[in-house]
Formats: C-alpha cells, structure tokens, sequence
C-alpha cells in the first residue's frame, strides 16, 4: 500500500508530555512532521483518542503545544518495547506553529 502523506517526516529526538484527563504521561519523540509526530509510550491510546501534547527538543529552546489526535497505533513487539503511536496534530495555536516551522527548517 502506498503512503499518501501531506507533510515530509524528520527523525528527531524529543520528550513529548501527554496530557489527558488531568494526568500526564511522557512518551519518546520518533519523528515529526508540520501535520504530526510518532511517539513511543508505555501508555497508548485508543486510535480517535484527543490529547494535549507539549514536545520538547534538545535542539530547540521552546517547547511545542498543540491538540493531536491518535491516528494509528503498533502494539508492543516485545515485553519492554514501548507501543508507537501516530498523532495527528488537530490545532496548534500560530506561535506554535511557527515555533515548530523553524525547528523543521534547522534539522
């Protein structure tokens, strides 16, 4: 099956903080796009789940916030192998939309 994506993916390294129903669970930055990101989790979610994600870069100074939807996710593979999970970012206010431009432009 061919991919149809919107936006070119980077691998990155990143925390990402998941914030949902007043908890809030980190998860590890496997790439990002202008229109999404993968994270590995301990704690997946349900494909059509909506959360607050902040994404914090070693490279960048400022962290990225912005509503995402989970659109796919991979199960566990292994016992201590966190599951992926494919976020579709739903509303990014514009400072963060061009917070995140630019560290898209660097890498």
């Amino acid at each position: 099956m061919e991919e149809c994506r919107l936006f070119a993916r980077k691998n990155m390294d990143g925390v990402v903080r998941i914030s949902t129903n007043g908890s809030i669970h980190l998860g590890g930055l496997r790439d990002i796009s202008e229109g999404g990101l993968a994270v590995t989790t301990a704690t997946p979610y349900e494909v059509g789940y909506e959360m607050l994600v902040s994404i914090e870069l070693p490279a960048a100074p400022e962290t990225v916030t912005a509503l995402a939807e989970v659109v796919w996710v991979d199960p566990l593979e292994a016992a201590f192998h966190p599951t992926g999970m494919g976020l579709k970012f739903l509303a990014l206010k514009e400072e963060d939309y061009y917070k995140l431009e630019k560290i898209l432009e660097v890498v």
